[in-house]
């Protein structure tokens, strides 16, 4: 009965070291994309009014991008500017407010958006994770800002990274990461022309 006990206790501390491990590296992807997003969000520069909120066009190619007032025209000679959550929500009259995001100056309809990815002359969708209503849906080449702020796209295979398929490869791809983070090609639009490195990673 002991031999047996044995057995199963560490059979239950493999399974638990291998959920931890395998656990352990999803998470850690899933920091680099979000590291991806964070990054992308500030790169812009938009002007903030008094109350805080970032204002401008809607040029950005990626939702986390935008500014939270959003130009949408001019009443009178006054600017107008749409809320963030009211560009990117249902179609149909929004309001439009002034540079102080408060005052009701108009109004605006709002078309349909077509959130599918663009995709380049080699075939490959590109833009933001953000946008990706799941891992799978991401585009193939992931917008990125590279270690001296070039804004461009890394491959999402790159991101990846190889997957385990059992719990040995998962705990030797957890121990073989580097200690500095890893280093990745940015490439341009096209997914060949290498742009920058993208760093993820260490400290």
């Amino acid at each position: 009965m002991s031999v047996y006990s044995k057995r199963i206790r560490i059979i239950i501390v493999g399974v638990v070291l291998t959920i931890c491990v395998v656990g352990g590296t999803m998470a850690f992807q899933s920091d680099a994309k979000s590291t991806i997003n964070q990054s992308l969000t500030n790169s812009l520069n938009y002007p903030e009014n008094e109350r805080g909120q970032t204002f401008g066009s809607a040029e950005a190619t990626s939702v986390e991008m935008l500014p939270d007032l959003i130009h949408g025209g001019s009443v009178n000679g006054i600017k107008g500017y749409l809320l963030k959550k009211d560009y990117l929500g249902e179609p149909g009259g929004v309001p439009l407010y002034d540079v102080d995001g408060v005052n009701i100056i108009g109004s605006l309809y709002i078309s349909p958006k077509n959130m599918n990815y663009p995709k380049n002359k080699n075939g490959q969708t590109y833009g933001s994770a953000a946008d990706a209503t799941s891992p799978e849906t991401e585009p193939d080449l992931i917008q990125a800002e590279g270690v001296d702020g070039t804004v461009g796209y890394v491959l999402k295979k790159d991101l990846d990274g190889e997957q385990p398929k059992t719990p040995e490869e998962a705990i030797a791809i957890q121990n073989s990461r580097p200690p500095g983070g890893y280093d990745y090609p940015l490439y341009d639009v096209d997914g060949k022309t290498v742009i920058g490195v993208f760093h993820i990673g260490g400290n």
